[in-house]
């Protein structure tokens, strides 16, 4: 009798078996989701890693060319002289100019291919390996050649690469918009798919600063960072293969007809809201002007030994390049709560504070070392608060959404043109402005470069002329990231309106049925949440709500909503082209 004797009740217990019962529901809805989609949504789980897996391969390449092909960078690398910032600045130019003559007739090529594999993937996965070379090859410049001879080099090479990079990057941005019609399950695919490209130049920035100080200096790294983001991004990139293309096509399409680049331009041009948001991308131009030299600045105040602060900046650059996955993690539950003009009016407000707070302070009254670099990093943190690279392509794809449902035709080719492309060239040559600054100033990133056996230590003249031209670079920023956020007030494409614009795309495709029966029919609650007295096992309404919120009016209805509509109803339930126009 003195012994513990387990009653029948505690082997029986009802929470444990409800437990258990609810785990292996829960296990059986994901091994199901691996190869179906859940209610309402498109992409399996499948389909999604190897968007992942592809994104983060991509991210590598892209990073490549943006880290080290660029203003700052190339002057440093090839030692281009006192004129080396505006010799960089023109071959952008160069490479800007020819991208926005040439994206329409790359547009009209994807809108007119047709392959097993879909649309759009042949082109970005025919271009990933082309970028991927042609940046390593930049970055792993002679050092034997003069003077003249590297602005040569520089040019013939490092221009064409950046024309395929705007073209290629560009294309893949535009990619979530044609995995599924479903826009807020783009977003919520999108934001852990913007972590993990985000992963890539964060993890490599830290070790960039390793690199440059273990491994010979910055030429060195440079070319350490070029082979492995080659080899990685390419083997990487293969697993977009996987991933299946959804779009509605319209009648005009499915017809082939063919529309100029004149007529894309009239139509494009009557779409309000991309005009907005272009206009407003072209007013932020300076707000990057800061981020440009950014390292320069680093290396003057993180330390008085260049190349303690290059490795410093590398670690903290852990944490400023984390700025965005708060935003990009709280992504999906945002653009349920708020409009896209809302997210991006908040978080242009962060950045503007911070960089105006930094020039009200100015460079030359943080020390050398001590407390600059944890103080700046927090600055830094939150000028960078933002995930716009993940919100413009689910944005783009609303304002493509809204072309299609006008004209008939997607014209993913002009969004780009606009969005991208445009604004791309009115940026560089705006940075003409802080390249002729630098110039009077006397600004050269070269001066500022770790060099193997030397003290690394700068003089007090040229901490001066850093220091200075920082603050320029500040007051720039700030002005122009304002002027951005004004601009915005003015977005008005709102969730309600891109509900009808997938109404009204729903009505006219001619593959709505095809793409309809693609949906999933489970729900991943299902028999996991318990139901009634019987104990049977079902998913309650409010559960319904909780998960399929921000479905509803936007996604494709299933096959019982599909049901062909009667002539006499089709008018009041289909909204015209021209109403479109009017809003």
């Amino acid at each position: 009798m003195g012994k513990n004797k387990k009653t029948s009740s505690d082997q029986n217990n009802p929470s444990d078996k409800k437990f258990a019962k609810r785990a292996a529901a829960l296990g059986a809805n994901l091994k199901r989701f691996w190869k179906e989609p859940p209610k309402g949504r498109f992409l399996n789980l499948q389909e999604i890693l190897r968007f992942g897996v592809s994104s983060l391969g991509m991210s590598f390449i892209a990073n490549l060319v943006s880290i080290y092909v660029t203003v700052s960078q190339i002057p440093l690398l090839y030692n281009l002289g006192t004129r080396g910032t505006l010799h960089a600045q023109i071959m952008y130019i160069v490479a800007s100019v020819l991208a926005l003559i040439i994206t329409p007739f790359y547009g009209r090529m994807i809108q007119r291919t047709k392959t097993k594999i879909g649309r759009y993937k042949p082109y970005i996965l025919c271009l990933a390996p082309i970028v991927a070379i042609l940046g390593a090859a930049s970055v792993w410049s002679p050092q034997s050649l003069n003077q003249t001879q590297r602005i040569i080099y520089v040019y013939m090479l490092c221009t064409p690469t950046l024309l395929l990079w705007n073209l290629w990057y560009n294309s893949f941005n535009m990619f979530p918009g044609v995995i599924t019609p479903n826009q807020q399950e783009r977003a919520d695919v999108w934001a852990p798919v913007g972590l993990v490209i985000g992963f890539a130049p964060t993890i490599m920035n830290a070790l960039k600063g390793v690199f440059i100080k273990w491994g010979g200096g910055d030429v060195g790294a440079a070319r350490i960072y070029a082979v492995f983001c080659a080899v990685v991004g390419i083997a990487l990139a293969t697993a977009l293969i996987g991933v299946k293309e959804r779009v509605f096509v319209t009648q005009e399409e499915e017809k082939k007809e063919k529309v100029s680049t004149i007529e894309g331009l009239k139509m494009i041009v009557k779409n309000k809201p991309l005009m907005i948001f272009t206009l407003a991308l072209c007013l932020g131009c300076f707000k990057g002007t800061i981020d440009l030299s950014w390292e320069v600045i680093a290396r003057v105040k993180y330390a008085t030994n260049m190349a303690d602060a290059a490795a410093l900046f590398g670690g903290l650059s852990l944490v400023v390049g984390f700025a965005a996955t708060p935003n990009m993690i709280l992504l999906p539950w945002m653009t349920r709560k708020f409009n896209n003009r809302t997210i991006l009016i908040f978080w242009q407000a962060c950045n503007v504070s911070a960089n105006l707070i930094c020039a009200l302070i100015g460079l030359q009254n943080f020390p050398q070392g001590s407390w600059s670099p944890y103080v700046i990093t927090i600055i830094r943190f939150v000028s960078l608060f933002n995930a716009l690279g993940s919100l413009q392509p689910l944005l783009l794809s609303e304002i493509s959404d809204l072309q299609q449902a006008k004209s008939g035709y997607r014209l993913e080719g002009f969004v780009q043109t606009f969005a991208y492309q445009l604004t791309l060239v009115v940026g560089q040559l705006a940075a003409l402005v802080p390249a002729v600054i630098q110039t009077k100033m006397g600004y050269n990133p070269y001066n500022y470069q770790v060099v193997e056996g030397s003290d690394n230590i700068l003089s007090p003249e040229l901490i001066k002329i850093a220091e200075n031209y920082g603050n320029v670079a500040l007051w720039m920023s700030a002005i122009s990231g304002a002027l951005m956020l004004i601009c915005l007030l003015f977005y008005n494409l709102d969730k309600k309106k891109h509900a009808e614009v997938v109404a009204q795309l729903k009505a006219n495709a001619v593959n709505a049925d095809e793409i309809a029966q693609e949906q999933g029919s489970f729900s991943m609650l299902e028999n996991v949440v318990d139901g009634t007295k019987e104990e049977k096992v079902a998913m309650s309404d409010s559960d319904t709500v909780a998960f399929e919120e921000g479905n509803s009016a936007e996604e494709v209805p299933t096959e019982e909503t599909t049901d062909v509509v009667p002539p006499e109803q089709e008018q009041e339930q289909d909204l015209s082209k021209d109403d479109f126009d009017k809003q």
